[in-house]
């Protein structure tokens, strides 16, 4: 007997599948240990798991589409609180750990997250009502809120020692965990408070961060995530750094903190992300922790060990995500022979002929290329035998074809950095295309391939044109130090004859600029101008003979190709209005010269001479456009369609190019090019060339294991913002992309909550002024009980939060009593406020608060202006209130404290810095000094941890300049100009682009503002309108005055 068929027969007998590989876990977050240590819970693939913790086989406890995170255990360890975003917003949820329906606990659209549990009461940090943070509890027995602690900064991680009695937390805590060895006024310091809410006390602030913070089980100790050594990060400007050599002081690592704030390191990891997500056993004392994707136990004084954990994983959601795609195109191209149009969807090519086919599959279009991350900007070969196009598949966008006819595809040219904007030549032998980069510029490759050659040595990136014969190319070039920014520097129009290298600026006006264009018959360059009247622009190649006004042009279709002698001598006294309102993209029509362009939306054409001006497109467009190969028809990109106008017929018919693309996206093949073209676009376009002494490819290839634990949107950002934030830069913040449900709003009675109050009923603390509560008709009195809303009695818990969830804007009724009950309360109605709304009430009083006290502390000679903002409308607050409160005044107090930055600090600089150079004195009138808007008397800044980015800008030039002397406290170090993308996973990041540094050639990046005058502010002077940094402002104005005689 053979044994073969007998295998074979095992091998296929029914129920017999092979045995399960276990999942091993890389990068589990948000650890929690429970009180005997013997379980660790954790998130991992958006849900939040439980394992032993010697480690072993893990099982979820929650299994939900949307994000499940940061899990706390219930005292007697049967339960688990975690956060969840399935309602739009963090709320908190709990589950048994043994399985079974989560209960959900709050309701507030706010944010709420657990972080420690002590017998029904769980701690968090939120923002109610009063609109600023602060360390709440919640009742899991009645779901009754309590208010511990409210302060002006930014906290987090409330946790409850192991008697309940006192609360540790980080404080000052201006930036997240991702960014563990920063150094500055914004980073987290080690408090403690009694839970009642008093005796609160710095443990320890070394200038470092200190993040989550766990009690020892006696409670005399902290446990805690710092540093002790700085690790130099921004370099001035024309330093050439060396890679940062680690060690374990500057590696993020586990400390034992005790009452007096002194420090022992448990820890010694060294370099790398160091150690994360810190937890401890409450009763047993063993500690937990993440480093570089593994997570590991210890007991204090021993040596860690890594847990191995492993379990089973389904799939959150979808893995591959059939979509029928009908619109959406974003580039597009046509062949030669106009019967095919190649497209880019969803960052993928695909191709559909012109016409739709018969039958019910006319329109389907056929896949080209199958990548997950991005192919873009098709574009035919003159014979339509090839396809260019720009993919990121080998690391930086660069140029590939596809033999149209096999698919096939290869490289035609590696870019060191990114490139774009492909095109043919004139003579249809040449691709032509800018390059990023320092050896970047404007070049070509023969379309057979070849060695590039470089027109244009800079980056540009603008707008160019060949002339017809390819002797000239005409370009937009920035016009430096012409705008009032760097980003509103204007743009003229240059001509490069290719032969010589000879360029010339042919425009020579501080105006924008853009869309060079040679007319069909090479007499003409056109451009886009606003230099007034906006429009298109013409100038003739050669000195014309008679005055503008005597000439009549003519177009004379040229035979072949025209020869085009430009002549550099004066071109921009030439220059001519051709068309008013015209503008960009412009081509011209070889076989009349119609000048085709565009204005609003819409294609328009013009005769040769700018007039006959006529629309030929209607409904829009979202692209540039060209003609056909025999011009008789334009084709571009309409309602998200490729779209053929005919020219040549009357009305200039429409005709889009319908199609049915099905694809397949695959999420984690899509996600894995995100990570990386993420990383691409850092590495080409990072302010810093040395990226803060890091090796940040190095520190991909850290991170890359660790999209095995992302399964939804917001753990991709969380994998993208640890890799970014040991760049240890700012303006780098990573957002999840859209998606999810949308949370309601919670409105606001318009007044601030007694969390003292046990009993039914909400009793009123204060009642700002300018709320409904504090008008006569609409009154309500601090003291005063809020009974009922809209007929459903209340008390001060979630369910109160609850029934004010999207009543914002409505009618509300209100039950109010001078007592905790129904007997004798009274009927008040008014509209709700968001909770927004009453946040700009209260700083709107805080700000007059202060004014007032300036004035009146200065014996009128001072006064008070707030900056809130950087931005152009917090720009025309201070014009409005600068010179409406300086009348009569000797000196003022600019604050910006409490500012989180824009771009109007040199619009304000301008302004302040203007000195006396002109007296006017009417007949009858004052003396009216000159220039206008001056001030030139003494001025004093204000700033604090709070002041970020152009907030920080503003007060060092003050002082560079001795405009102003400062008073408070350091700033944080968060200024970088940076700009905004989208990933191909619609992950939205944020990229810092140019370093901003003194005159000195320091960084501001992380080298905060120091104040001439520093003092600091406590949260319960801040609230009781007590600023002593405001006092110290005023004290220096006056010396200043005083000065001054």
């Amino acid at each position: 007997m053979s044994i073969v068929p007998l295998i074979i027969v095992a091998g296929l007998m029914p129920g017999q599948l092979p045995p399960a590989k276990p999942h091993t876990f890389t990068g589990a977050r948000s650890l929690a240990l429970s009180s005997d240590g013997k379980n660790l819970a954790f998130t991992y693939r958006g849900d939040i798991w439980v394992v032993p913790s010697e480690g072993g086989r893990a099982i979820a406890l929650t299994s939900n589409v949307e994000m499940d995170d940061y899990p706390i255990w219930s005292p007697d360890g049967k339960w688990i609180a975690f956060a969840t975003d399935r309602n739009g917003n963090w709320d908190i949820y709990a589950v048994p750990v043994e399985g079974g329906q989560t209960v959900r606990l709050t309701y507030s659209s706010g944010t709420e997250i657990p972080s420690s549990w002590n017998g029904s009461i769980i701690t968090m940090a939120g923002a109610y009502e009063k609109g600023v943070q602060g360390i709440y509890t919640l009742d899991v027995e009645n779901l009754r809120l309590g208010e511990v602690f409210i302060t002006n900064f930014r906290l987090a991680d409330p946790v409850l020692s192991p008697d309940g009695k006192k609360i540790a937390f980080t404080h000052k805590a201006m930036f997240g965990w991702e960014r563990s060895r920063y150094q500055g006024s914004g980073a987290a310091q080690l408090w403690t408070i009694n839970a009642a809410g008093t005796d609160r006390k710095l443990v320890r602030n070394t200038g470092f961060q200190h993040l989550w913070p766990q009690f020892s089980p006696d409670g005399e100790k902290i446990y805690t995530v710092t540093v002790s050594e700085k690790t130099p990060s921004s370099r001035n400007i024309n330093e050439k750094p060396k890679l940062n050599t680690d060690n374990e002081n500057r590696t993020p690592n586990v400390y034992e903190v005790t009452a007096n704030g002194s420090a022992r390191r448990l820890t010694n990891f060294v370099g790398g992300s160091g150690t994360r997500f810190l937890t401890v056993a409450k009763q047993a004392g063993n500690v937990a922790f993440e480093n570089e994707g593994t997570v590991y136990t210890m007991t204090p004084g021993g040596q860690p060990k890594a847990v191995a954990i492993s379990g089973s994983v389904d799939p959150k959601g979808l893995e591959l995500d059939r979509q029928t795609i009908t619109g959406g195109v974003v580039s597009a191209d046509l062949s030669p022979d106009g019967k095919t149009v190649a497209f880019d969807v969803r960052r993928e090519l695909f191709s559909v002929p012109t016409t739709r086919g018969k039958g019910p599959n006319g329109a389907d279009a056929k896949q080209l290329t199958d990548y997950a991350g991005t192919d873009t900007s098709p574009l035919y070969s003159p014979d339509g035998k090839t396809l260019f196009f720009i993919s990121d598949r080998d690391g930086a966008n660069s140029i590939y074809t596809m033999d149209v006819a096999t698919g096939q595809i290869k490289s035609f040219y590696q870019a060191p950095n990114e490139v774009q904007s492909l095109t043919l030549t004139p003579d249809q032998k040449h691709i032509a295309f800018w390059e990023n980069g320092r050896q970047g510029g404007y070049k070509s490759i023969p379309i057979e391939g070849g060695t590039p050659k470089t027109y244009i040595d800079k980056p540009y990136g603008t707008a160019t044109a060949f002339s017809p014969d390819m002797k000239y190319i005409a370009y937009g070039k920035p016009l430096i130090n012409s705008g009032f920014k760097p980003w509103e520097n204007s743009q003229n129009i240059w001509v490069k004859e290719i032969a010589t290298g000879n360029e010339v600026n042919v425009t020579k006006l501080n105006t924008n600029e853009s869309d060079p264009a040679w007319s069909a018959d090479g007499k003409y360059l056109y451009f886009f101008s606003d230099r007034g009247p906006i429009g298109i622009y013409g100038i003739p190649a050669q000195a014309e003979d008679a005055r503008t006004t005597e000439l009549e042009l003519k177009y004379e279709k040229p035979e072949g190709t025209p020869t085009v002698n430009f002549d550099f001598t004066n071109p921009d006294r030439r220059i001519r209005l051709l068309i008013p309102n015209g503008a960009g993209p412009i081509i011209s029509d070889k076989s009349n010269g119609d000048i085709i362009h565009r204005q609003g939306g819409e294609i328009f054409k013009a005769n040769y001479d700018g007039d006959g001006v006529a629309q030929i497109s209607r409904g829009g467009i979202q692209s540039g456009y060209k003609f056909n190969s025999d011009g008789s028809q334009l084709f571009t990109i309409q309602n998200g369609a490729p779209t053929l106008i005919n020219l040549r017929r009357p009305g200039y018919p429409a005709q889009g190019v319908e199609f049915r693309a099905d694809w397949t996206r695959d999420v984690n093949a899509e996600r894995k090019a995100a990570f990386h073209e993420f990383w691409r676009i850092y590495n080409n376009q990072f302010y810093d060339e040395f990226f803060h002494r890091r090796d940040w490819a190095a520190i991909r290839d850290r991170y890359e294991p660790l999209l095995d634990s992302v399964a939804h949107r917001r753990e991709m950002a969380d994998v993208l913002n640890m890799m970014v934030g040991e760049l240890e830069a700012s303006h780098a913040e990573v957002s999840p992309s859209g998606g999810g449900n949308r949370s309601e709003s919670t409105a606001t009675i318009g007044v601030t909550y007694d969390y003292s109050h046990q009993g039914l009923g909400v009793r009123v603390k204060e009642v700002p002024k300018n709320t409904p509560g504090s008008f006569p008709k609409t009154q309500i009195k601090p003291g005063e009980y809020i009974m009922k809303v809209n007929g459903q009695t209340v008390r001060l818990d979630q369910n109160f939060l609850r029934l004010l969830n999207n009543e914002g804007g409505r009618d509300l009724t209100l039950h109010v009593n001078d007592k905790p009950t129904m007997d004798g309360a009274r009927e008040v109605k008014f509209r709700a406020m968001s909770s927004g709304q009453l946040r700009g009430i209260i700083n709107e009083n805080r700000i007059e608060w202060r004014r007032k006290y300036v004035e009146e502390l200065s014996g009128g000679k001072v006064t008070y202006v707030h900056i809130a903002g950087m931005g152009g409308g917090n720009l025309r607050t201070f014009n409005n209130e600068m010179w409406e409160y300086v009348q009569g005044k000797e000196g003022v107090i600019i604050d910006v404290r409490e500012n989180g930055g824009g771009n109007i600090a040199d619009i304000l600089i301008d302004i302040l810095e203007r000195r006396l150079h002109m007296r006017y004195v009417p007949r009858d009138g004052d003396e009216i000094p000159g220039p206008g808007q001056l001030w030139a008397k003494p001025t004093v800044v204000m700033h604090a941890e709070t002041s970020f980015s152009n907030a920080e800008m503003f007060p060092a030039t003050m002082k560079t300049l001795g405009l102003a002397k400062l008073v408070g406290m350091p700033t944080p170090g968060y200024v970088i100009y940076t700009y905004g993308g989208v990933l191909v996973d619609g992950t939205p990041i944020r990229l810092p682009s140019t370093g901003v540094y003194r005159v000195d050639g320091t960084p501001l990046e992380n080298m905060g503002e120091e104040p001439d005058f520093k003092v600091d502010i406590d949260p319960d002077q801040y609230f009781r309108n007590e600023d002593p940094q405001l006092k110290r402002a005023v004290e220096e104005a006056l010396r200043q005055i005083a000065a001054q005689g």
